[in-house]
Protein backbone atom coordinates (compact mmCIF):
# COMPACT_ATOMS: atom_id res chain seq x y z
CA UNK A 1 0.00 0.00 0.00
CA UNK A 2 1.50 3.95 -0.71
CA UNK A 3 0.56 5.98 2.50
CA UNK A 4 0.21 9.29 2.53
CA UNK A 5 0.94 10.90 6.47
CA UNK A 6 -0.43 14.34 6.30
CA UNK A 7 -0.83 14.33 10.65
CA UNK A 8 2.49 15.64 12.22
CA UNK A 9 1.50 13.88 15.02
CA UNK A 10 1.75 10.10 13.59
CA UNK A 11 5.22 11.40 11.93
CA UNK A 12 6.58 12.23 15.79
CA UNK A 13 5.06 9.49 17.64
CA UNK A 14 4.45 6.65 15.30
CA UNK A 15 7.95 5.78 14.11
CA UNK A 16 8.42 2.59 15.36
CA UNK A 17 4.90 1.81 13.61
CA UNK A 18 6.17 3.23 10.04
CA UNK A 19 9.01 1.30 10.28
CA UNK A 20 6.39 -1.55 10.53
CA UNK A 21 4.43 -0.97 7.86
CA UNK A 22 7.47 -0.65 5.86
CA UNK A 23 8.66 -3.78 7.15
CA UNK A 24 4.90 -5.09 5.75
CA UNK A 25 5.81 -3.72 2.34
CA UNK A 26 4.27 -0.20 2.25
CA UNK A 27 5.65 3.09 1.31
CA UNK A 28 5.16 6.30 2.78
CA UNK A 29 4.82 9.82 1.80
CA UNK A 30 4.95 12.57 4.74
CA UNK A 31 2.76 15.49 3.29
CA UNK A 32 4.71 19.49 2.98
CA UNK A 33 3.43 20.95 4.59
CA UNK A 34 1.57 19.06 7.24
CA UNK A 35 -2.06 19.34 7.47
CA UNK A 36 -4.32 20.87 7.53
CA UNK A 37 -4.41 20.26 3.77
CA UNK A 38 -7.13 22.10 1.87
CA UNK A 39 -9.00 20.33 -0.83
CA UNK A 40 -6.36 21.04 -3.44
CA UNK A 41 -3.36 20.58 -1.90
CA UNK A 42 -4.66 16.87 -0.41
CA UNK A 43 -5.70 16.23 -3.80
CA UNK A 44 -2.02 16.71 -5.25
CA UNK A 45 -0.11 14.94 -2.63
CA UNK A 46 -2.68 12.25 -2.15
CA UNK A 47 -2.60 11.60 -6.32
CA UNK A 48 -1.69 7.86 -5.74
CA UNK A 49 -2.24 6.79 -2.06
CA UNK A 50 -4.16 4.10 -0.78
CA UNK A 51 -4.51 4.98 2.29
CA UNK A 52 -3.84 8.48 3.99
CA UNK A 53 -2.97 8.76 8.06
CA UNK A 54 -4.77 12.10 8.15
CA UNK A 55 -5.17 15.59 10.06
CA UNK A 56 -8.15 17.19 9.84
CA UNK A 57 -7.43 17.72 5.99
CA UNK A 58 -10.86 19.06 3.95
CA UNK A 59 -12.15 15.40 2.47
CA UNK A 60 -15.07 16.63 0.29
CA UNK A 61 -17.16 14.51 -2.82
CA UNK A 62 -14.46 16.02 -5.31
CA UNK A 63 -11.59 14.35 -3.38
CA UNK A 64 -13.07 11.43 -3.36
CA UNK A 65 -13.97 11.81 -6.76
CA UNK A 66 -10.36 12.56 -7.93
CA UNK A 67 -8.11 9.99 -5.36
CA UNK A 68 -9.79 6.86 -7.48
CA UNK A 69 -6.59 4.77 -5.25
CA UNK A 70 -7.98 5.79 -1.59
CA UNK A 71 -9.28 3.20 0.01
CA UNK A 72 -9.04 4.43 3.51
CA UNK A 73 -8.71 7.20 6.09
CA UNK A 74 -7.34 6.96 9.02
CA UNK A 75 -8.01 9.89 11.71
CA UNK A 76 -5.18 10.73 13.85
CA UNK A 77 -7.79 11.75 16.31
CA UNK A 78 -11.55 11.32 16.95
CA UNK A 79 -12.92 14.31 14.91
CA UNK A 80 -13.91 13.50 11.43
CA UNK A 81 -16.08 16.64 11.07
CA UNK A 82 -13.48 17.68 8.22
CA UNK A 83 -14.69 14.31 6.59
CA UNK A 84 -17.69 14.00 4.36
CA UNK A 85 -19.24 10.76 5.86
CA UNK A 86 -21.85 10.33 3.32
CA UNK A 87 -19.35 10.60 0.03
CA UNK A 88 -16.55 8.50 2.12
CA UNK A 89 -19.70 6.17 2.10
CA UNK A 90 -20.99 6.49 -1.61
CA UNK A 91 -17.38 6.58 -2.81
CA UNK A 92 -16.51 3.23 -0.99
CA UNK A 93 -13.66 4.35 1.34
CA UNK A 94 -13.50 3.29 4.90
CA UNK A 95 -13.00 6.16 7.35
CA UNK A 96 -11.49 5.38 11.08
CA UNK A 97 -11.07 7.51 13.53
CA UNK A 98 -9.56 6.83 17.46
CA UNK A 99 -12.07 7.90 20.04
CA UNK A 100 -10.44 7.25 22.88
CA UNK A 101 -7.05 8.35 22.39
CA UNK A 102 -7.06 11.84 23.87
CA UNK A 103 -9.43 11.83 26.14
CA UNK A 104 -6.99 12.22 29.08
CA UNK A 105 -4.69 14.41 27.30
CA UNK A 106 -7.40 17.06 26.37
CA UNK A 107 -9.00 16.98 30.01
CA UNK A 108 -5.70 17.38 31.62
CA UNK A 109 -5.14 20.26 29.28
CA UNK A 110 -8.34 21.90 29.52
CA UNK A 111 -8.04 22.21 33.12
CA UNK A 112 -4.28 23.84 32.79
CA UNK A 113 -5.69 26.12 30.98
CA UNK A 114 -8.91 26.74 33.33
CA UNK A 115 -6.30 27.40 36.44
CA UNK A 116 -3.69 29.65 34.08
CA UNK A 117 -7.12 31.49 33.46
CA UNK A 118 -7.92 31.87 37.01
CA UNK A 119 -5.12 32.73 38.33
CA UNK A 120 -3.06 34.14 35.52
CA UNK A 121 -0.26 31.74 35.49
CA UNK A 122 0.55 32.34 32.13
CA UNK A 123 0.60 36.17 33.04
CA UNK A 124 3.05 35.98 35.86
CA UNK A 125 5.12 33.90 33.75
CA UNK A 126 5.68 36.60 31.05
CA UNK A 127 5.91 38.95 33.90
CA UNK A 128 9.17 37.10 34.95
CA UNK A 129 10.16 36.65 31.48
CA UNK A 130 10.53 40.19 30.96
CA UNK A 131 12.71 40.35 34.10
CA UNK A 132 9.33 41.76 36.32
CA UNK A 133 7.78 41.55 39.51
CA UNK A 134 4.16 42.22 39.71
CA UNK A 135 1.11 40.85 41.34
CA UNK A 136 -1.68 39.18 39.33
CA UNK A 137 -5.32 38.56 41.65
CA UNK A 138 -6.97 35.20 40.59
CA UNK A 139 -10.54 33.18 41.03
CA UNK A 140 -10.28 30.24 43.17
CA UNK A 141 -11.83 27.05 41.94
CA UNK A 142 -13.71 25.96 45.24
CA UNK A 143 -17.46 26.28 45.21
CA UNK A 144 -17.76 27.95 41.53
CA UNK A 145 -19.80 26.47 38.94
CA UNK A 146 -18.16 24.93 35.91
CA UNK A 147 -20.56 24.71 32.86
CA UNK A 148 -19.94 22.15 30.44
CA UNK A 149 -20.91 22.56 26.84
CA UNK A 150 -21.09 19.23 26.01
CA UNK A 151 -21.17 15.74 28.06
CA UNK A 152 -19.22 13.46 25.81
CA UNK A 153 -16.02 11.32 26.89
CA UNK A 154 -13.90 14.53 27.21
CA UNK A 155 -16.63 16.39 29.00
CA UNK A 156 -17.26 13.47 31.79
CA UNK A 157 -13.14 13.55 31.84
CA UNK A 158 -13.48 17.34 32.54
CA UNK A 159 -16.33 16.96 34.97
CA UNK A 160 -14.42 13.90 36.93
CA UNK A 161 -11.73 16.08 37.65
CA UNK A 162 -13.74 19.13 38.25
CA UNK A 163 -15.01 17.47 41.56
CA UNK A 164 -12.10 17.08 43.01
CA UNK A 165 -11.27 21.17 42.84
CA UNK A 166 -14.85 21.41 44.74
CA UNK A 167 -16.45 22.81 41.25
CA UNK A 168 -19.78 22.39 40.74
CA UNK A 169 -20.78 20.92 37.41
CA UNK A 170 -23.23 21.89 35.23
CA UNK A 171 -23.91 20.63 31.60
CA UNK A 172 -25.91 21.48 28.28
CA UNK A 173 -26.18 17.87 26.10
CA UNK A 174 -29.66 17.81 24.53
CA UNK A 175 -28.42 14.01 23.59
CA UNK A 176 -27.25 12.48 26.44
CA UNK A 177 -29.72 14.38 28.42
CA UNK A 178 -32.38 12.51 26.49
CA UNK A 179 -30.88 9.07 26.50
CA UNK A 180 -30.92 9.82 30.50
CA UNK A 181 -34.58 10.32 30.29
CA UNK A 182 -34.91 7.44 28.22
CA UNK A 183 -32.72 4.84 30.73
CA UNK A 184 -31.00 4.49 27.61
CA UNK A 185 -27.35 5.70 29.37
CA UNK A 186 -24.51 3.20 30.16
CA UNK A 187 -24.43 2.93 33.85
CA UNK A 188 -21.15 4.75 34.45
CA UNK A 189 -22.68 8.03 32.75
CA UNK A 190 -26.09 7.76 35.06
CA UNK A 191 -23.98 7.73 38.34
CA UNK A 192 -21.84 10.57 37.05
CA UNK A 193 -25.06 12.39 35.94
CA UNK A 194 -26.05 12.34 39.32
CA UNK A 195 -23.74 14.24 40.86
CA UNK A 196 -24.31 17.34 37.93
CA UNK A 197 -26.69 19.50 36.81
CA UNK A 198 -28.50 19.46 33.63
CA UNK A 199 -29.07 23.05 32.31
CA UNK A 200 -30.56 25.02 28.85
CA UNK A 201 -28.16 26.56 27.06
CA UNK A 202 -29.14 29.82 28.16
CA UNK A 203 -29.40 28.83 31.83
CA UNK A 204 -25.65 27.26 31.92
CA UNK A 205 -24.32 30.32 30.36
CA UNK A 206 -26.49 32.63 32.81
CA UNK A 207 -25.23 31.01 35.73
CA UNK A 208 -21.80 29.52 35.38
CA UNK A 209 -18.31 30.87 36.37
CA UNK A 210 -16.51 29.23 33.76
CA UNK A 211 -17.81 27.79 30.56
CA UNK A 212 -15.34 25.19 28.65
CA UNK A 213 -17.14 23.94 25.36
CA UNK A 214 -16.89 20.07 24.57
CA UNK A 215 -19.44 20.23 21.99
CA UNK A 216 -19.31 18.43 18.58
CA UNK A 217 -18.31 20.71 15.49
CA UNK A 218 -21.55 20.02 13.49
CA UNK A 219 -23.44 22.71 11.18
CA UNK A 220 -26.01 23.42 13.77
CA UNK A 221 -23.54 24.07 16.04
CA UNK A 222 -21.35 26.72 14.27
CA UNK A 223 -20.75 29.88 15.69
CA UNK A 224 -22.80 28.22 19.25
CA UNK A 225 -20.92 30.82 20.78
CA UNK A 226 -22.45 34.48 19.03
CA UNK A 227 -22.40 37.49 20.49
CA UNK A 228 -26.00 36.77 21.98
CA UNK A 229 -24.48 34.16 23.71
CA UNK A 230 -21.75 36.34 25.37
CA UNK A 231 -24.02 38.37 26.78
CA UNK A 232 -25.53 35.91 28.76
CA UNK A 233 -22.46 35.15 30.43
CA UNK A 234 -21.45 36.14 33.70
CA UNK A 235 -19.29 39.10 33.60
CA UNK A 236 -16.56 37.50 35.37
CA UNK A 237 -16.79 34.42 33.47
CA UNK A 238 -14.34 32.60 31.79
CA UNK A 239 -14.59 30.79 28.45
CA UNK A 240 -12.14 27.54 27.53
CA UNK A 241 -12.56 25.94 24.05
CA UNK A 242 -10.50 22.56 23.42
CA UNK A 243 -12.69 21.46 21.05
CA UNK A 244 -13.49 23.32 17.67
CA UNK A 245 -12.69 26.25 16.50
CA UNK A 246 -15.97 26.99 14.49
CA UNK A 247 -18.16 26.22 17.60
CA UNK A 248 -17.24 30.27 18.36
CA UNK A 249 -17.90 33.40 16.20
CA UNK A 250 -14.45 34.79 16.51
CA UNK A 251 -15.03 38.48 15.99
CA UNK A 252 -17.85 37.87 19.01
CA UNK A 253 -15.16 36.90 20.85
CA UNK A 254 -12.79 39.23 20.49
CA UNK A 255 -15.72 42.04 20.93
CA UNK A 256 -16.62 40.19 23.58
CA UNK A 257 -13.15 40.33 25.38
CA UNK A 258 -12.15 44.48 24.07
CA UNK A 259 -15.68 45.42 25.95
CA UNK A 260 -15.66 43.33 28.81
CA UNK A 261 -18.62 41.80 28.66
CA UNK A 262 -17.10 38.20 29.69
CA UNK A 263 -14.21 38.17 32.03
CA UNK A 264 -11.63 36.31 30.14
CA UNK A 265 -11.08 33.24 27.87
CA UNK A 266 -8.50 30.36 27.00
CA UNK A 267 -8.87 28.71 23.57
CA UNK A 268 -6.48 26.05 21.91
CA UNK A 269 -8.55 25.77 18.70
CA UNK A 270 -9.28 27.99 16.02
CA UNK A 271 -11.64 28.87 12.63
CA UNK A 272 -8.50 28.90 10.84
CA UNK A 273 -5.48 26.86 11.27
CA UNK A 274 -2.32 27.44 11.59
CA UNK A 275 -3.51 31.23 13.00
CA UNK A 276 -2.39 33.71 11.21
CA UNK A 277 0.74 36.06 12.73
CA UNK A 278 -1.44 39.03 12.21
CA UNK A 279 -4.71 37.58 13.24
CA UNK A 280 -6.33 40.08 15.86
CA UNK A 281 -6.96 37.46 18.37
CA UNK A 282 -2.98 37.63 19.11
CA UNK A 283 -3.49 41.27 20.32
CA UNK A 284 -7.10 40.62 21.98
CA UNK A 285 -6.69 40.96 25.51
CA UNK A 286 -7.47 38.70 28.43
CA UNK A 287 -7.04 35.61 26.14
CA UNK A 288 -4.90 32.87 26.52
CA UNK A 289 -4.08 31.00 23.39
CA UNK A 290 -2.24 27.63 22.62
CA UNK A 291 -1.39 26.27 19.26
CA UNK A 292 -4.13 23.45 19.32
CA UNK A 293 -2.03 20.95 21.54
CA UNK A 294 -4.99 20.00 23.91
CA UNK A 295 -4.59 16.04 22.78
CA UNK A 296 -0.53 16.37 22.43
CA UNK A 297 1.17 14.17 25.52
CA UNK A 298 3.51 11.33 24.63
CA UNK A 299 0.62 8.82 25.67
CA UNK A 300 -2.20 9.78 23.99
CA UNK A 301 0.29 10.28 20.44
CA UNK A 302 1.37 6.98 20.79
CA UNK A 303 -2.61 6.00 21.25
CA UNK A 304 -3.41 7.71 18.22
CA UNK A 305 -0.52 6.31 15.84
CA UNK A 306 -1.60 2.70 16.83
CA UNK A 307 -4.91 3.39 15.94
CA UNK A 308 -3.75 4.66 12.81
CA UNK A 309 -1.94 1.51 12.12
CA UNK A 310 -4.32 -0.71 12.83
CA UNK A 311 -6.96 -0.08 10.22
CA UNK A 312 -3.95 -0.17 7.40
CA UNK A 313 -2.72 -3.82 9.14
CA UNK A 314 -6.53 -5.03 9.09
CA UNK A 315 -6.76 -4.33 5.35
CA UNK A 316 -3.56 -5.30 4.69
CA UNK A 317 -4.75 -8.48 5.85
CA UNK A 318 -8.19 -8.17 4.13
CA UNK A 319 -10.40 -7.75 7.19
CA UNK A 320 -12.44 -4.97 8.10
CA UNK A 321 -11.03 -2.18 10.49
CA UNK A 322 -12.00 -2.56 14.75
CA UNK A 323 -13.28 0.82 14.22
CA UNK A 324 -15.32 2.65 11.82
CA UNK A 325 -17.22 5.17 11.47
CA UNK A 326 -19.33 4.69 8.54
CA UNK A 327 -20.13 1.06 8.84
CA UNK A 328 -22.36 1.08 6.45
CA UNK A 329 -19.94 1.36 3.66
CA UNK A 330 -18.93 -2.45 3.80
CA UNK A 331 -22.64 -2.92 2.38
CA UNK A 332 -21.10 -1.01 -0.89
CA UNK A 333 -20.20 -2.54 -3.79
CA UNK A 334 -17.86 -0.39 -4.71
CA UNK A 335 -16.28 -0.70 -1.50
CA UNK A 336 -12.35 0.12 -2.63
CA UNK A 337 -10.62 -2.27 -0.71
CA UNK A 338 -10.68 -6.03 -0.48
CA UNK A 339 -12.18 -7.88 2.50
CA UNK A 340 -13.24 -11.27 3.25
CA UNK A 341 -16.50 -9.96 4.96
Amino acid sequence: MKILVTAQAFSVSGRALQSQLEALGCSILHSAPWGPLNENDLIDQAAEADAIIAATDSYTPIVFKSLPNLKLIARCGVGIDSVNLAAATQAGVIVTNVPEAMTDAVADYCFGLLLSAARHIHTGYACMKSNGWNEFPGIELSGKRLGLVGFGRIGQAVAKRAFGFGLRVAAYDPLLESMMLANQAPATLVELASHIEWLSFDSLLESSDFVSIHAPNTPENKHLFSTDAFRKMQPQALLINTSRGGLIDTNALIEALNTGAIGGAAIDVYEEEPLPVNHPLRSTPKLLLTPHNAFNSFEASRRMSQGCFDPIDALLNKIPPSVICNPQVLTQKNLRASLII
